[in-house]
């Protein structure tokens, strides 16, 4: 009997919703013929669907009951988690993780796999300003005990890849069953929300955050002022210059302001098209899903998106206002050709982003170890 490899997964909590998910959907399509799988979060337990997915596959959970960076104590309660399950392979996602997970190796020998879903260049610079060079500098310390690095965009492949590490792309997946335009959904949630039903809907999924570039997405709507028949949608939490926008699109008939949606996989039924303005991707989530549902992608030059959309399933087009209505309209103004992109963006999700053959690649490279 071939022994089982025993895996534990590595994340900060299990409220990070994309990076969280997209480890579960890796560790439950694996083999468990071939693998015992374990789960370590940094924070405490949140309870929810995604957490009771593992525990109905007989998958523990353990707590490093650590809420931040610098509380080192973790580092200790992650050793002795791996050593109490005899852990082969530790499998990390988020700088965090990445950097407990490499030291711990130095004092508990297994084999560290950083996960790395963010660009390297401005990650430390944009969420942790005040620290950001003396942890940049730690945590490319730790990489010298990392086994391996995946990364899930091509820029980051080249740059881990420039640097000496074992590099490897595996893009991140998505759950196809449950993302699926409904007409049923469509119509219920235009009644709640008093929505035009024969107009053209844009979606936008991000909220009112900097980084999203909301700025270009005001533009955007400005662009269609007074034109009843193409509505623009916004979902998101956020605060970031919201004042401002909802003061200035109020009068408009054709704006949406629905706020934090808990089931976006209904209401992207709503979205004809769906346009993308930030100003930089690391994981875009909201993209895998919006194409598993056959939502055509206007989408500015960014690596996030460019390394999944191109002129057969959506649009790469300049950081312009002008450059996004020309694809808005004209997407309105051909049904039969977005009908077509639709089809072609599922088939591609489909086949190139579904955990089934992500888990796959994975297997491969964790028996290369």
């Amino acid at each position: 009997m071939i022994k089982k490899i025993n895996i534990a997964y590595y994340s900060t909590s299990s409220d990070t919703s994309g990076p969280f998910n997209q480890l579960v959907n890796m560790a439950l399509n694996l083999d468990q013929d071939r693998f015992n799988i374990i789960f370590i979060l940094s924070n405490n337990i949140i309870h929810n669907k995604t957490i009771q997915r593992l525990e109905a596959s007989d998958i523990k959970v353990f707590s490093l009951k650590s809420d931040n960076f610098f509380n080192f104590f973790q580092l200790f309660k992650l050793i002795q988690v791996l050593k109490v399950n005899d852990i082969d392979i530790l499998h990390t996602r988020l700088r965090r993780c990445d950097f407990y997970g490499n030291i711990a190796s130095i004092f508990y020998k297994c084999s560290v796999i950083n996960n790395i879903v963010d660009n390297q260049k401005d990650h430390f610079y944009k969420f942790h300003k005040i620290f950001s060079y003396l942890l940049n500098s730690l945590y490319n310390f730790s990489l010298r005990f990392s086994k391996m690095i995946i990364v899930n965009n091509k820029e980051n492949l080249f740059y881990y890849s420039q640097l000496g590490h074992n590099t490897h792309f595996i893009s991140n997946g998505v759950e196809m069953d449950l993302f699926a335009m409904s007409k049923d959904n469509r119509s219920i949630i235009q009644k709640k929300h008093s929505i035009n039903p024969i107009a053209f809907n844009v979606g936008f999924v991000g909220g009112f955050k900097q980084v999203k570039g909301i700025e270009l997405l005001s533009e955007i709507i400005r662009e269609f002022k007074n034109i009843d028949d193409i509505n623009f949608i916004i979902c998101g939490d956020g605060d970031y210059k919201k004042k401002e926008f909802l003061k200035e699109f109020l009068e408009y008939k054709n704006v949406y302001v629905l706020g934090y949606i808990k089931d976006m996989n209904q209401y992207y039924s709503l979205f004809d098209t769906q346009i993308y303005t930030s100003y930089s991707e690391g994981m875009p989530n909201t993209l895998l899903e919006s194409l598993s549902c056959g939502i055509p992608a206007i989408c500015c030059d960014v690596h996030g998106y460019t390394n999944i959309v191109d002129k057969r399933i959506g649009f790469i087009v300049n950081r312009a206002s002008k450059e996004y209505a020309k694809k808005i309209l004209w997407l309105k103004n051909n049904p039969g050709l977005s009908k077509e992109i639709s089809t072609l963006s599922i088939t591609t999700m489909k086949s190139e982003y579904n955990f089934k053959e992500i888990s796959k690649k994975l297997t491969k490279l964790y028996l290369s170890i």
